[in-house]
């Protein structure tokens, strides 16, 4: 890993474009090494990319997003799966990033055409932990994850 990464334009847009073309309409670039215990990236987010609701419980994390370009939808799950808080975060403002203690139920939706997110959670990475998802809603390749991503994006019109 270098020892000094410069977060600019470039960088920016270049990740903008591989997730544009990206199949999942998102991409990831991490400033970390996996077994890091601070793990630390971008995530950039297209138009209709889906994020199922999830949380980190079984490996507990705390999470922060702080939005540097763009809109998102950020929404938090009761335990039954109901909508308990949606917040619209925005580079512009007023509310610009959220942080989450380990066991919050929470998606995101990209509310532009783009979205540029810095996250920042506790490591090590282990995909076979990482996250639960939550059973009300269905997972990436559903038929019915289209349907899924307007509803949340309603809440925010």
């Amino acid at each position: 890993m270098q020892e000094i990464q410069i977060i600019d334009s470039d960088l920016i847009g270049s990740l903008v474009t591989k997730a544009k073309h990206a199949e999942r309409k998102r991409t990831n670039h991490n400033f970390h090494n996996q077994e890091e215990v601070y793990q630390r990236f971008l995530n950039v987010l297209s138009k209709d990319t889906y994020i199922p609701p999830h949380r980190h419980l079984s490996d507990p994390k705390p999470e922060t997003f702080v939005v540097l370009e763009g809109e998102i939808g950020f929404l938090i799950f009761r335990e039954n799966g109901e909508i308990q808080e949606y917040h619209k975060l925005s580079s512009k403002g007023p509310k610009r990033g959220i942080d989450l203690q380990p066991g919050v139920w929470h998606s995101l939706v990209c509310l532009s055409e783009t979205a540029v997110c810095f996250e920042g959670k506790s490591g090590p990475y282990d995909p076979t932990v990482d996250k639960e998802f939550h059973a009300k809603y269905p997972l990436e390749g559903n038929e019915k994850v289209q349907e899924t991503i307007k509803y949340f994006e309603s809440l925010f019109v």
